[in-house]
């Protein structure tokens, strides 16, 4: 059968068809980058350390951040106090769910934005509760020590077919399952399955791949007026990290500027704006002093991309 024939016989069978082969390319005959060793326009920069990172950008009269993260795997949120930690030495700001300009949306469910910045309803171990900005990183640390929360705890399950059951505990009202199939259909599978010889099921599952980059996530951010600077270690400054801060925190586009010179790793974690951009800009505002907000090795493993 001649190759032609074959791509008759494959599109009578709804299969797609093999390419055409293409004519013989004439040869290239030298080249100058195609086949040599090139340099990384970058590659003095990282090996010297003269490149500059988000986690290296210090600005005069800063203040550093840091997230209280909720430690259950699913939990209602009945109570903040921040009394105590309001008064201890160095700090400049707390947010919580119950905070001026706190009350922004985030991801959701089938049904749009089911979710906030603060959301009370905790959907998984390491969702935000509250936030403290601070002198220095540690009396952040130790701030978020004295925030008491009381939770009620509700149940979880871990297995995605359990969780789609009708009685299975609730994420949102709208269920459990925040996105669409996308199905691709090839051919007639019943036809196929009635053609076998033997028909072989299995199930076949494969672990979540955590991003651990080099650089951990995090940014620092600083207002002049209703204009805002963010430095941050994103893979996506203009789509990911420019137009979505500005549309969460309703500003024009040429309100916000971002830099990210250089990214210390991401494999694909830092595609999306964080959590921690949009509380460093709020812990930012009401201080009235720039913020760094970079996250932790633990937090990494329990609120960014996998």
């Amino acid at each position: 059968m001649t190759f032609y024939q074959e791509q008759e016989e494959a599109l009578r069978k709804g299969f797609e068809p093999t390419p055409p082969p293409e004519e013989e390319m004439p040869s290239w005959g030298k080249t100058d980058i195609v086949g040599k060793p090139l340099p990384r326009a970058d590659a003095f920069e990282r090996v010297s350390g003269k490149a500059q990172y988000t986690y290296d950008i210090n600005l005069p009269n800063m203040v550093y951040a840091a997230i209280l993260r909720c430690p259950h795997a699913h939990a209602m949120v009945k109570k903040v106090d921040t009394s105590a930690a309001e008064k201890m030495p160095g700090v400049v700001g707390v947010l919580t769910a119950e905070s001026p300009g706190t009350d922004l949306p985030w991801y959701g469910g089938m049904g749009g934005s089911q979710s906030k910045l603060f959301d009370p309803h905790c959907r998984y171990e390491g969702e935000e509760v509250a936030a403290v900005a601070a002198q220095t990183p540690y009396q952040a640390w130790d701030a978020l020590k004295a925030i008491k929360v009381e939770y009620e705890v509700l149940p979880f399950v871990i297995d995605p077919e359990k969780a789609l059951e009708p009685d299975a505990p609730q994420l949102f009202e709208s269920g459990n399952s925040t996105g669409r199939g996308m199905p691709s259909n090839r051919g007639d599978v019943e036809k196929g399955f009635a053609e076998a010889d033997i028909v072989l099921e299995e199930t076949f599952r494969t672990p979540v791949q955590m991003h651990t980059p080099i650089e951990a996530h995090g940014s620092v951010v600083k207002w002049d007026g209703d204009k805002i600077t963010i430095w941050d270690s994103t893979q996506g400054v203009y789509a990911a990290c420019m137009m979505d801060f500005a549309r969460i925190m309703n500003l024009p586009y040429n309100n916000v500027r971002v830099i990210c010179r250089y990214v210390g790793g991401a494999f694909g974690s830092k595609l999306e704006l964080g959590k921690y951009t949009v509380i460093a800009a709020l812990l930012a505002r009401r201080a009235d002093r720039p913020v760094k907000l970079m996250l932790s090795r633990e937090e990494t493993m329990l609120c960014v991309g996998n």
